[in-house]
């Protein structure tokens, strides 16, 4: 349709946008929804072959793909819905298709549930791992560090991923949820960066097989903080209760690395522990090699 001369979507596209730095700033966390993928590939680092070149190499391929498929998807959008169409739409691939595909529209919400299926896929993987190591860690209860005595997996963070998905899809307001999340996550970003900031000076020594200009971490800390801020002016209640999450975060981490828990918090503690052993059929990793698989 483009190259037809049917580019009167394109003209004046931007028409009526919100260029206030508030709501800027909150568009920001639709591009980390959409393209959030990269950070995952950090959680299996542990599985990668030579992380130190595969990592860099990983995320710069797919960085690449990715946003060059998008802006190649969104030009196609506009050039067949108008900007209107599309906020009116409630699913705009699903509408682009009926407008162009014919018969075979019904294709586009087969390549959509794939698209969706392939994300479970990735943020089940890598998502469960977070929670694993963090457990190992003490970061996390003790039971999400076991695993599946036949499959080998973290069945227990992955059931817990299952309940924390079903708690986030019973809101009905998907967009208050990525303004939520996005919140949490620029929040997190911030403090992500001002310490490798801090830890660059403060132990300049430490090893680093993947190692970055100091200008990048302290730039990608000045956007963050710019958008964590703006994001408090203007949508004040959906940023005070993702700080909330964030605070019961960082209090669960600090109950969770108590070292000297009184016996009777302990003691109930391994005996819930021990009730999922029993239920999910796990063990802690350190003992899979003790298992009489036969």
């Amino acid at each position: 349709m483009i190259p037809r001369g049917e580019t009167e979507n394109f003209q004046n596209a931007f028409e009526g946008s919100d260029y206030r730095a508030g709501a800027i700033a909150i568009s920001f966390y639709s591009g980390f929804w959409a393209y959030s993928g990269w950070s995952y590939l950090n959680f299996l680092v542990g599985e990668l072959v030579e992380p130190n070149k595969n990592l860099p190499r990983a995320i710069m391929i797919s960085m690449t793909l990715v946003i060059v498929t998008y802006l190649i998807a969104n030009v196609a959008y506009l050039g067949v819905l108008s900007p209107g169409e599309m906020l009116q739409s409630p699913a705009v691939a699903v509408t682009f298709g009926e407008r162009t595909m014919g018969i075979m529209a019904w294709l586009m919400p087969v390549l959509i549930a794939l698209s969706v299926t392939g994300t479970m896929n990735g943020t089940a993987l890598s998502m469960s791992r977070l929670f694993f190591v963090g457990a190992q860690n003490k970061q996390f209860p003790t039971f999400m560090s076991m695993i599946d005595m036949k499959r080998m997996t973290p069945s227990p963070s992955l059931l817990v991923i299952l309940l924390l998905t079903m708690l986030y899809v019973s809101s009905k307001d998907i967009f208050f949820l990525i303004e939520m999340e996005g919140f949490g996550f620029a929040s997190v970003l911030t403090m992500v960066f001002a310490g490798q900031v801090y830890l660059r000076y403060k132990e300049p020594s430490i090893p680093r097989p993947i190692r970055v200009h100091i200008a990048l971490p302290i730039s990608l800390f000045l956007i963050s903080l710019g958008i964590v801020i703006l994001t408090f002016y203007q949508k004040p209640k959906e940023s005070f209760m993702a700080l909330g999450l964030v605070a019961i975060g960082l209090f669960l981490y600090f109950i969770g690395t108590w070292k000297q828990k009184p016996k009777e918090i302990t003691d109930k503690i391994n005996s819930f522990n021990i009730l999922i052993q029993k239920l999910l059929i796990v063990i802690p990793p350190d003992n899979a090699d003790e298992v009489d698989w036969e």
